[in-house]
C-alpha cells in the first residue's frame, strides 16, 4: 500500500474509533466515517475494510496490539521470577498496558471499548482477534487463583473488566474535556486495587436469605 493509501486507512481508523465511541456501533454508517475522514470517495471504508466488521476489527486492532504486546511482557516477567501466582501482580498486568496506551494517546479508544463491550455485534467481531491473546491468558491465570465455583469465578472476572474498562474510559473523557485527572499511574494503582478487591469479596447472603434449619 502507498504512503497515501496507509495515512488514508490510519484516518478512516481514527475516525470511526471516535464516532463509534460518541454515536455507538451501529449508529455510524460506513459513508460516516468516509465522510468525516475527509475521503472524497464516500466507500473508502469499504474499500479498505470490505464491511463494518472488517473496520471495527481495525479499529480494535489499532491500539490493542500494543497493549497485547506489554501484556505479554509483563506476564512473561511474572512467570520468569516465579511472581505468576501473586493476584494483584496479576490483576496489575492485565490492567496497566491499557492505562498506559490510553494515556500516552489522545483518541477515545477507552471509550469505543465500552461500546464494543455492550454491542452484540461487536463482541462477536472481537471475539478471537489475536490481539486478545494476553487477555485470554491473563484471565486464565487469575481464574486459577480465585475461590469459589466457575460460575462465580467468571462472574467475578467480567466484574474486573467492567469496572477497569469503564474507569480508563471515564478517565479519557475527563482528560478530554479539560478536568484534572489522577496521573496514569495513580488511575492504575486504584483501579487494580479496586479489582482485586471485587476478585476477592467474600459472597454476603441477607438474612432472610439464608436457609432455614
Amino acid at each position: 500500500m502507498s504512503q497515501r493509501g496507509e495515512r488514508g486507512r490510519q484516518a478512516l481508523i481514527e475516525v470511526a474509533e471516535q464516532l463509534f465511541a460518541e454515536r455507538g456501533i451501529e449508529s455510524v454508517s460506513m459513508r460516516d466515517i468516509s465522510a468525516a475522514a475527509g475521503q472524497r470517495n464516500h466507500s473508502a471504508a469499504q474499500y479498505h475494510f470490505g464491511d463494518r466488521a472488517g473496520l471495527v476489527a481495525a479499529v480494535f486492532d489499532h491500539r490493542m496490539r500494543e497493549v497485547n504486546l506489554r501484556r505479554h511482557g509483563r506476564l512473561d516477567d511474572l512467570e520468569a521470577n516465579g511472581s505468576a501466582g501473586d493476584l494483584i501482580g496479576l490483576v496489575d498486568a492485565t490492567i496497566r498496558p491499557l492505562v498506559e496506551v490510553v494515556a500516552e494517546t489522545a483518541g477515545w479508544y477507552a471509550r469505543f471499548l465500552v461500546r464494543t463491550r455492550w454491542d452484540a455485534f461487536a463482541q462477536r467481531v472481537v471475539a478471537d482477534v489475536p490481539v486478545l491473546a494476553s487477555y485470554r491468558r491473563a484471565v486464565d491465570l487469575i481464574a486459577r487463583r480465585l475461590d469459589g465455583p466457575p460460575d462465580l469465578r467468571v462472574d467475578r472476572l467480567d466484574q474486573m473488566a467492567t469496572l477497569f474498562i469503564g474507569t480508563i474510559a471515564g478517565w479519557e473523557w475527563r482528560r478530554h474535556n479539560g478536568h484534572q485527572v489522577p496521573s496514569p499511574d495513580a488511575l492504575c494503582n486504584d483501579v487494580v486495587a479496586t479489582s482485586h478487591a471485587v476478585l476477592t469479596a467474600r459472597v454476603l447472603v441477607p438474612d432472610n436469605l439464608r436457609s432455614r434449619p
